[in-house]
């Protein structure tokens, strides 16, 4: 059993994003931490899972979650099954809710890996797709994640963005092999019916990327990451280790 609670919440809509989130002036984190936890003890009842194999929490923006609600996600989820020492405990994070004194909270609550949403190490990148952190706050979280997460620290990627060109891409990956951990996840930009994105492309006010420049882009980080030392085991995703 893997189970991966959701946190719906961000602090802004991303240009590109098409994922069930709500941005809300406040959250009743009260509310929200007792729903987290008696879905998770209810979905392994259901289950009748025995063991949990690893525990992700995902988004929205889950880094916007106090500690305490994930500490509390994680007591019911070992309160209903057996939760082995050493499974592995992700929790997904963006660079404006990602400090260290934060990241600290998180670990002493029980996680120990960490998936950063870099998206880009270009200001103008990151602003197109509508992300509330610049590319110097990014590399400051992921150095705030390795410090306490080392070796257990993944960043994502997107590749294929409106009027991006092949060298802008590879330089930007270049960028993030000298900030990355042992993990890297990339995945190429999708227009999603109903973002901001999407009807841009379609309305003409930015360009539709090629496909074969799509497919090159693949196949060059593929090759330079595999290179570096980076096992492609998954469509994907890539590890070091």
């Amino acid at each position: 059993g893997a189970p991966c609670p959701q946190w719906p919440y961000c602090r802004k809509r991303c240009s590109y994003c098409n994922f069930n989130k709500y941005v809300v002036p406040a959250v009743d984190e009260a509310a929200v931490r007792a729903c987290l936890v008696r879905e998770a003890r209810t979905l392994l009842r259901l289950s009748q899972v025995q063991s949990v194999t690893s525990v992700f929490f995902g988004g929205g923006t889950p880094s916007l979650a106090s500690p305490r609600t994930i500490a509390a996600v994680l007591e019911a989820v070992a309160g209903a099954a057996h939760l082995p020492a050493g499974t592995e405990v992700t929790l997904e994070a963006n660079p404006g809710s990602a400090g260290a004194p934060r990241l600290a909270g998180f670990r002493a609550a029980g996680i120990n890996r960490l998936s950063v949403g870099v998206q880009s190490l270009d200001d103008a990148e990151l602003r197109l797709l509508g992300r509330e952190h610049t590319a110097a706050e990014a590399r400051a979280a992921v150095e705030a994640a390795r410090g306490l997460f080392p070796g257990r620290t993944s960043i994502d990627l997107l590749f294929g963005l409106p009027g991006q060109s092949r060298g802008a891409w590879a330089r930007g990956l270049e960028a993030a092999l000298g900030l990355c951990d042992d993990h890297v996840s990339l995945y190429q930009l999708t227009l999603e019916q109903g973002t901001a994105l999407a009807a841009q492309v379609w309305g003409g006010a930015l360009p539709t990327p090629p496909q074969d420049l799509l497919a090159d882009m693949y196949q060059t980080a593929r090759a330079v990451l595999v290179a570096t030392g980076f096992r492609h085991y998954e469509v994907s995703n890539f590890a070091r280790k």
